[in-house]
């Protein structure tokens, strides 16, 4: 009996060790309008941060936002992290990106895009059902944060 419980404890061991640092992806978009209806020439900003279990050494591999791959850059951020919501108009009004938290915020950079997200690795399959998708390496592991929807924010005139 002393053995299955001391077997119990090493599998649920094991098993917490192996838990994901991810806590949370948070996307979201900001739309760049110009003067002239119907025409759009500015790509959308993007706003992506993954809050990880405090401490958590991490280093990016990549992102995956609608489909495409991009390179990323990770800067920890302090948390909350609050926008203006029209940052034309100063109102006062302001929108949550993340919520105060004890763990560690990261703001994931988005770079250029470097094509599709493929479907022949874990990646390419979770962005099928997920609109982002970081790709993180952190003590030798890879991790993923996911982001069902990417949230748009007020959209802004373009200069």
């Amino acid at each position: 009996m002393k053995a299955w419980l001391l077997l119990a404890l090493l599998a649920l061991q094991v098993t917490l060790s192996a838990q994901s640092p991810v806590r949370k992806t948070l996307a979201y978009s900001r739309a760049t309008l110009s003067g002239i209806p119907g025409e759009s020439p500015h790509p959308p900003a993007y706003f992506i941060y993954v809050v990880v279990q405090r401490g958590t050494a991490l280093s990016p591999i990549g992102v995956c936002v609608l489909g495409t791959r991009h390179d990323a850059v990770l800067r920890k951020v302090a948390s909350p992290v609050v926008t203006e919501h029209d940052p034309n108009v100063r109102t006062g009004k302001r929108d949550t990106l993340v919520g105060k938290t004890s763990d560690d915020v990261y703001q994931v950079d988005v770079g250029e895009p470097k094509g599709p997200c493929g479907t022949d690795h874990p990646a390419g399959e979770l962005a099928q059902r997920n609109e982002v998708v970081v790709c993180l390496k952190s003590s030798g592991s890879t991790w993923y944060g996911l982001a069902s929807k990417i949230v748009p924010l007020a959209h802004v005139a373009a200069p």
